[in-house]
């Protein structure tokens, strides 16, 4: 599922309230966590924001159409090590988009639905 989601750099502590009411989809201990935002609290995004990425932390949120919000301590990412970096940027870059595929979206019942694997040729 492809929604908002806000990335948190800096040691992991007890989460508070924002952080407790949403699910977890990432962790690389201890530096990030990456949370999944549901619409209704999407709409408080800057509020969020600001909340999570106290205490020397930094928080970036990544909207479904890929764009980036940040907001608190960007040097806190120099502290990161490098497979916590590497992560970042990944989560940066956005999900990559499935390429289209015969068939898909259609449920298999539908007249119209041809499996991907099926040959054209028929062998």
């Amino acid at each position: 599922m492809v929604g908002t989601e806000i990335l948190v750099v800096g040691e992991a502590r007890g989460g508070g309230e924002v952080e407790g009411s949403w699910p977890v989809v990432a962790r690389v201990p201890p530096w990030i966590t990456v949370f999944r935002v549901s619409a209704e609290n999407a709409e408080k995004l800057a509020e969020h924001l600001r909340e999570l990425s106290g205490g020397g932390r930094l928080a970036l949120a990544r909207s479904p159409h890929g764009e980036i919000t940040s907001m608190g301590d960007e040097a806190v990412v120099r502290q990161v090590d490098e497979r916590a970096l590497l992560f970042i940027e990944a989560w940066k870059s956005g999900p990559t988009g499935k390429s289209p595929r015969r068939g898909e979206g259609r449920n298999w019942g539908d007249p119209e639905f041809r499996a991907p694997d099926q040959n054209p040729n028929g062998v």
